[in-house]
Parts: structure tokens; C-alpha cells; sequence
């Protein structure tokens, strides 16, 4: 018997019966373009807790009608970088030190369970992704780059849990990143890059080896660190209250 062949798939074909190009990306909607813009202000610390945003200057900004500009809003509100204050309008959201420190403690637990539920299916490939994202990080340390570590960090910490089941936690532990996002640019400074690198080659031994529970004790020093430096920037800033 001759061996079978995987039938050949027709391309894809456009409304007037021509074939679409393979290299085709469709572009952005408006509000994906304006909520990709404004996430990145915010994650970067242009846009800093507590700030305001005027629909009515980003539509002149953005040279677009207040339409898009209040989808991309909502979006962004759902996604728990900006809060919705009645009466007021939106607010890059603003948290205390107490609330932050829940934020941390809440993505401890639940990133512990994720990271126990994805082991099982962790494979060479995303350890090789893991290790990616640490190259991107030592790149961009060396160009002083502080956004694009954050954002390769957050990568790398998102591929330890990418092969969990659980979606709805995933989804939790999203919003909350992207809540304590904006204040990630008030202790960039204080990070100790060297000590951040060693806890993630530390982190991606333990994948290598399978090991569910290193990988969340590491996982949770690893977190100490930034909850050390809220304090420190949390108590500069009672100190100038004080003042």
C-alpha cells in the first residue's frame, strides 16, 4: 500500500476570490494601538500611580475621535492598569503599601499552584525560552536599558507557569502584574542585577530538573526582594510626607 500524504490545504482567499499573502499582519485597531501606547507609558513609569488621563488630550494627541480612545480605556481598566474614579474619569491605579504587599502575597500563593500544575508539562523548548528571556535581560542591562529588563523579567516568570491548566488563575495572576506594574519603575534602581540573574539561573535549574517545589521556594525569595524595596521606597516617601 502506498503511504498516505497529508492533503494539501487550499490557501486562504481573499473576498474577491484571490489568495491572501502569508507575510500579510493585519494592522491594529485604533484601540489597540492607543491601549499598547498607553500600558507601555505606564509600565515605564511615564505614566506614574495616581496620574490622571484626560481622554480629551489623547484624543488630540493621538490626532483620533474620543471613541477609541474610551475602548482602549476600558480595556485597560479591565486589564487593572488604570481604575475608573466616577465623576472624575480614569487614574493609573494607585495602591498603598499594604495593598501591594497583598498583591505580592496573593501572586506567591497562586503562582505556587500554577507552577506545581505546569511542571508536569514543562519541556526543553520553554526552558530554552526561559534561558532566551535572561540573554534579553543581560542585554538590555548592558544598554541601561531598566523597561526592557522589566519586561523580559516578566516574560520569563510568565513562561514558569505558561503549561498550567488552570486558566482562570492565570488570569487572576495577570491582573495582578499588570497591577503592580507602575510601581516597578520606582525601585528599578534598586534591583540587584546580579543577584536577580543568580536566582533565575537557580530557578531554571530547577525546571531543568522537574523539581515543582524548588522551583516555588526559589520563586518566593526570589519575590522578597522587591517587596524589600517597596519598603524602601514606600518609607522615602513617608519620610518626605513627613517633612
Amino acid at each position: 500500500m502506498a503511504p498516505r500524504t497529508a492533503p494539501k490545504r487550499s490557501p486562504v482567499r481573499a473576498a474577491n476570490g484571490s489568495a491572501t499573502r502569508a507575510d500579510f499582519v493585519r494592522p491594529k485597531t485604533a484601540q489597540q494601538a492607543v491601549a499598547e501606547v498607553l500600558r507601555r507609558d505606564i509600565t515605564s513609569g511615564k505614566l506614574a500611580p495616581g496620574s490622571w488621563i484626560v481622554q480629551e488630550s489623547l484624543a488630540e494627541q493621538f490626532g483620533l475621535s474620543r471613541i477609541p480612545i474610551r475602548e482602549a480605556l476600558k480595556t485597560l481598566e479591565a486589564e487593572e492598569y488604570i481604575t475608573y474614579v466616577p465623576h472624575s474619569g480614569y487614574r493609573v491605579t494607585k495602591l498603598g503599601l499594604d495593598e501591594l504587599l497583598e498583591v505580592f502575597r496573593l501572586r506567591d500563593i497562586l503562582e505556587a499552584e500554577l507552577i506545581r500544575d505546569a511542571m508536569p508539562a514543562v519541556t526543553d523548548d520553554l526552558v530554552e525560552r526561559m534561558r532566551e528571556q535572561m540573554d534579553q535581560m543581560d542585554r538590555a542591562a548592558e544598554k541601561g536599558d531598566l523597561i526592557s529588563i522589566g519586561l523580559a523579567n516578566r516574560q520569563f516568570h510568565f513562561l514558569t507557569f505558561e503549561t498550567s491548566t488552570l486558566a482562570r488563575t492565570r488570569r487572576i495572576v495577570t491582573q495582578l502584574w499588570n497591577t503592580a506594574d507602575a510601581y516597578r519603575p520606582l525601585y528599578a534602581h534598586l534591583m540587584d542585577l546580579t543577584k536577580v540573574n543568580s536566582e533565575h539561573i537557580l530557578l531554571v535549574d530547577a525546571f531543568v530538573a522537574r523539581d515543582a517545589e524548588r522551583a516555588v521556594a526559589i520563586n518566593h525569595q526570589h519575590r522578597l526582594q522587591a517587596i524589600g524595596h517597596l519598603h524602601t521606597v514606600f518609607g522615602g516617601e513617608e519620610t518626605e510626607d513627613a517633612s
